[in-house]
């Protein structure tokens, strides 16, 4: 793992909100995400950057070298390099109301949950192609009040 120092400036709720995008695109459970799903994360969470940049920041930050960036080889990071990609640019960019703001968007029938059908339209829309059951897991790791749905408290 990396030598992680952003992860130590943060508190539990920031640590905890970075683990939930993380845990979105680690549908193996692998502990880690590939380049292509960081990409998709970091465009979830509003971060505009090219590919390229992405792969620059991939590349510089992959510092236990789990993720070689060759030709036919798929590179990954873990949690915490996740973190020291992402801390700054995520929690300096959003506030509660941009937050709530987005969480809006996704919520599309307006009752204060994001569903299962709503996170799957919202992956499909982004490119990953998740199963019931991977859409099931995802939003099992973010409901804390067990009913099957994230909730804008569960944010």
């Amino acid at each position: 793992m990396s030598a992680n120092k952003k992860i130590h400036k943060l508190n539990s709720n920031q640590i905890q909100e970075l683990r939930q995008a993380f845990a979105l695109f680690d549908t193996d459970r692998s502990g880690s995400i590939s380049v292509s799903e960081l990409n998709q994360v970091l465009h979830a969470l509003g971060v505009s950057i090219s590919a390229q940049e992405v792969r620059q920041m991939f590349s510089a930050i992959d510092v236990d070298r789990n993720g070689l960036l060759l030709r036919n080889l798929i590179s990954r990071i873990d949690f915490e390099e996740f973190v020291e990609i992402v801390a700054d640019t995520y929690f300096k960019k959003f506030s509660r109301a941009e937050i709530l703001e987005a969480f809006s968007r996704f919520d599309r029938n307006n009752d204060g949950y994001i569903e299962a059908n709503e996170l799957k339209e919202i992956l499909d829309q982004l490119g990953r192609q998740c199963s019931n059951e991977e859409i099931r897991r995802m939003i099992a790791q973010i409901d804390r009040d067990e009913n099957g749905k994230i909730s804008i408290e569960g944010m």
